[in-house]
């Protein structure tokens, strides 16, 4: 069960980034019927694309909130108890560095953009394009955080958590069967049509 601050960040990542799906979606059928009619919005490509960053951003941290990132944990745990706590504190540990030095180095573009502006939308700082880097890197770490205590359970448990959802699909499945048949059993047989 996760933590109320994870399905708080949860929530708040799928309503984000959902927005900026619909937002996106509205930019490109406004710049298709524009160039339909014989004209076009120089704001367009520039919008979508960075639309299009924030979009990939905060869905990649929606996936670490809800550790659907591919990984190998065929690998981990597949390991004694000591191997898997080892080679997860080795993993943890290089996704946390990995993620601060990319929001330090999205920080330190931000500086070197200053007060620069889009080329497009001259009303909107280069930053806000750009500042998607330190943000969503920032906020992998904080999911990473607060989702710690549930995957070092199931290393410590032995849980394979790709298994455990492939094995409750595989039982949700047999039981919608088992109910479809149920009531295929029970409904009454259509009267046969008499041809003569």
């Amino acid at each position: 069960m996760l933590s109320r601050p994870t399905r708080w960040l949860d929530l708040f990542l799928q309503i984000a980034t959902i927005a900026m799906i619909v937002a996106l979606a509205c930019v490109v059928l406004l710049g298709v019927a524009y160039r339909y009619s014989g004209q076009s919005l120089i704001w367009y490509d520039e919008v979508a694309a960075a639309l299009l960053a924030w979009i990939t951003f905060t869905g990649a941290a929606l996936a670490v909130v809800r550790n659907s990132h591919m990984g190998f944990n065929g690998l981990m745990f597949g390991l004694p108890g000591a191997g898997r706590f080892v080679l997860f504190g080795l993993v943890e540990l290089l996704f946390l560095t990995i993620c601060a030095i990319t929001a330090w180095a999205g920080w330190a573009i931000l500086e070197i953009f200053g007060d620069e502006v889009m080329t497009t939308v001259r009303f909107v700082p280069r930053a806000v394009l750009q500042g998607i880097l330190p943000i969503s890197f920032g906020l992998m770490i904080l999911g990473r955080l607060l989702t710690l205590p549930e995957r070092l359970q199931a290393v410590r448990d032995g849980i394979d958590p790709d298994t455990a959802e492939i094995e409750h699909e595989i039982a949700r499945a047999e039981a919608e069967l088992a109910e479809a048949r149920g009531k295929s059993q029970r409904s009454p047989a259509a009267p046969k049509e008499v041809t003569q």
